[in-house]
């Protein structure tokens, strides 16, 4: 493989956010799949056939068999990925395609598997890749939030390694294989895992990067955690349950905090259930995060996210702070962005940085602008100290 061809399958980055589909989260996860490795012109030709997310497998499995049929590894795996996101845990594709996903990523970065680590975790373990610089200005930790794969973040850890840093990319509780196959449930109290992570690598001085939900998950390892010393909130999420209800809309939102208030749960799930049917957005988030949270129900579900909020533990922290919002996220209200701020109060340092439309980073987690993401990141963390 020329050097040519191993850069471009590293990075892959393209700038570009666009407008493939009128339902914004539909939208987002075709940006999502181009951002990771996908082509634009294939996610083009399949946008007008999504009407739901049974048309969403079907069209994205088709993109990925084309894409085999013609030795497009890297394409097939990020389509098979996508292909998968959608699919209801109840489906047994849902774990088929994460399987293909998984095979077709070890065919793209063969040295991966040479790099992969499992870390023991209660009765189970952690997998994590570990990619070693013997000239490393820094470690940073990373991990993601509500639904990424540590195969699918494998391009940031490639390009932070590169830039000159030991990199540890890990999935804890709730993400990826750990959910899929260890069968372990997403926990609000992200310092044990993290407190793992050190532990097995010795490690006492690191910058610790979360994405996505990763944003309160990281801040709040950050809170228990002193060998942390910088943190990375890409993108904020103050809290999760606001979140939650700010997909599901104004009157939906007033509804279910009334509910949770008086313990109204046989009427809430009723309303969940007929909201469902007509948002997608909530329809996915609900049905996931009681696959993540280990949840029987989409009040026990709402239930656990009220743990995930940065309001009670901010104060805690004491590191250098960086945090990433998009101006234009359409999962997290840019409110959420001037509270985190606010509630900050005894941090060593904080930066923030609001992306803009402009820039083809106003959405979440800056997919349509990786590499400005990422170049920002690296000059905070070599420029604070």
């Amino acid at each position: 493989m020329s050097e040519k061809t191993r850069s471009k399958t590293k990075y892959n980055f393209t700038v570009g956010h666009f407008n493939l589909h009128e339902n914004d989260n539909i939208n987002f996860q075709l940006n999502r799949a181009i951002g990771n490795g996908g082509r634009l012109e294939d996610i083009e030709k399949i946008a007008p056939k999504i009407k739901d997310f049974v048309d969403w497998k079907r069209e994205l499995v088709s993109i990925a068999e084309q894409a085999l049929t013609e030795g497009r590894t890297l394409n097939a795996a990020m389509y098979y990925r996508a292909a998968e996101f959608f699919v209801l845990p109840s489906d047994p594709d849902k774990e088929i395609l994460f399987d293909k996903f998984i095979e077709l990523f070890y065919k793209v970065y063969e040295n991966a598997a040479n790099e992969k680590v499992e870390i023991p975790y209660e009765n189970s373990f952690l997998p994590a890749f570990h990619l070693k610089n013997d000239q490393s200005k820094g470690t940073i930790v990373i991990h993601g939030g509500y639904d990424s794969f540590i195969e699918e973040l494998y391009k940031l850890a490639l390009y932070f390694r590169d830039m000159g840093y030991e990199v540890v990319l890990f999935e804890g509780p709730g993400q990826g294989t750990v959910l899929k196959k260890n069968k372990l449930h997403m926990t609000h109290e992200w310092e044990k895992p993290v407190k793992v992570i050190l532990d097995y690598f010795n490690f006492d001085n690191v910058i610790l990067l979360g994405l996505s939900l990763g944003g309160y998950l990281g801040l709040r390892a950050a809170a228990f955690e002193p060998r942390i010393t910088k943190v990375i909130a890409y993108d904020i999420i103050y809290d999760f349950f606001q979140v939650l209800l700010y997909a599901a809309g104004g009157k939906t939102k007033e509804l279910v905090e009334s509910m949770l208030e008086k313990n109204e749960r046989s009427l809430l799930n009723k309303i969940f259930q007929r909201v469902m049917k007509n948002n997608l957005l909530v329809n996915w988030g609900v049905n996931h995060g009681m696959y993540v949270f280990g949840a029987k129900t989409p009040f026990e579900f709402i239930e656990k996210s009220r743990l995930f909020s940065t309001a009670q533990i901010s104060d805690r922290i004491t590191q250098d702070v960086l945090l990433l919002a998009g101006s234009k996220d359409h999962f997290i209200p840019v409110e959420m962005f001037y509270k985190q701020i606010e509630a900050l109060k005894n941090v060593k340092s904080l930066t923030c940085r609001l992306f803009t439309e402009k820039e083809h980073a106003a959405g979440h987690c800056q997919y349509g602008n990786l590499k400005l993401a990422f170049d920002f990141i690296l000059n905070w963390i070599e420029t604070t100290n």
